[in-house]
């Protein structure tokens, strides 16, 4: 093999690992109100004219980063904030307005990496998928705290087709983000099986992680929620990274 396609091969598979006990809740919202929180080289993505904020939560494990692949990473939960997007080429994906992870190493090495705006937080999880009802809490420091309450009655999957809201929703294989002095937003991709989602019977959610962004917090429950058992996830090494090799990060 080559150095040009091993280095491809390093940049293009760079990290592995697996999302567990997925709970999303889902808000529409006016496009305008999050096109004017966005980077000024992205676009509030939209289904049927609306634009939609999602707060994930899940449980990430068998993190593996090359060269790294030897050193065992610990277990951890993660919540997020997150949006959905298009550039100026069409190209779809998300943009995280927050990540709370319980992963101090984590967090540093994302940030580094990816410049992503993840932060500590200490999070933890009851109930099980057995007991079909799962409540996720978080809390960073003294900024913001959430809550997460989710229950579904059976594991009857959503068809994802393309054009409905929860293909518009879940299917999304790149993010944006944007370092402090950049000039523009750089992306990533990340690689899985299509998901296998259920539709909550029940999905609440309370907390700051709006208010931290600017945003007022829900009055209202989430208008849609997932439950999906998980999936592995291959995702591609920082831009950045493609840059320096003379390389380009598309699939």
């Amino acid at each position: 093999m080559s150095a040009k396609r091993m280095t491809s091969s390093f940049l293009n598979n760079f990290m592995s690992q697996k999302w567990e006990d997925l709970v999303m809740a889902h808000f529409s919202e006016d496009p305008s109100a999050i096109q004017s929180s966005l980077s000024d080289d992205l676009i509030a993505d939209t289904f049927e004219g609306r634009a939609w904020f999602s707060v994930v939560a899940f449980r990430l494990t068998n993190l593996s980063i090359r060269p790294f692949t030897f050193l065992r990473w610990p277990d951890f939960w993660e919540i997020n904030l997150r949006t959905y997007v298009r550039d100026k080429q069409g190209n779809r994906g998300v943009w995280f307005y927050s990540l709370d992870s319980s992963d101090l190493f984590g967090v540093i090495g994302a940030r580094l990496l990816y410049g992503l705006r993840y932060n500590f937080a200490r999070i933890r999880r009851t109930g099980s998928s057995s007991g079909k009802k799962m409540i996720y809490q978080g809390q960073r420091s003294k900024i913001a705290s959430s809550r997460i309450e989710a229950e579904w009655k059976d594991k009857k999957f959503v068809s994802s087709a393309s054009g409905s809201l929860d293909h518009f929703l879940l299917e999304r294989y790149r993010f944006w983000a944007r370092r402090g002095l950049a000039n523009k937003s750089s992306s990533a991709f990340v690689r899985h099986v299509p998901y296998k989602a259920t539709r909550l019977t029940k999905i609440h959610y309370e907390g700051g992680l709006f208010a931290s962004q600017g945003f007022t917090e829900p009055k209202k429950d989430p208008e849609l929620g997932h439950y999906c058992p998980g999936f592995y996830v291959e995702a591609t090494a920082p831009e950045w990274a493609f840059s320096i090799s003379g390389q380009a990060n598309q699939r």
